[in-house]
């Protein structure tokens, strides 16, 4: 069995301008493309967004930001339509067209 060590043997003979270049390029592998939501979807979200603002329950959130999705959770501020976005408690803002998925966390 060959035990070769990959790219550390590499890295004596590589420029850092080159490494960073096959970081940056290892780092894009990993970005998401901002799914499409459909009429329905877009709807439901909506639904779901004012039902969350009006019973102030905590929502957790998948939202799509900077070529990723991220999870967070919080109970919804404020709703500004003409800016398009909204705000949690905690300050943080996010508009409306990152939003990707929505969920109620109902206490019973």
């Amino acid at each position: 069995m060959i035990r070769d060590r990959g790219n550390i043997k590499w890295n004596a003979m590589m420029l850092p301008e080159h490494v960073k270049l096959l970081r940056e390029w290892k780092a894009q592998d990993e970005y998401v493309k901002k799914p499409e939501l459909d009429e329905w979807t877009l709807q439901e979200l909506s639904e779901q967004l004012q039902r969350a603002y009006t019973q102030k329950t905590e929502v957790e959130l998948k939202v799509w930001e900077e070529k990723q999705i991220y999870k967070t959770t919080g109970v919804i501020h404020k709703l500004n339509t003409q800016s398009g976005k909204f705000y949690l408690e905690d300050g943080r803002s996010f508009s409306f067209q990152s939003i990707v998925d929505i969920s109620l966390n109902l206490i019973e």
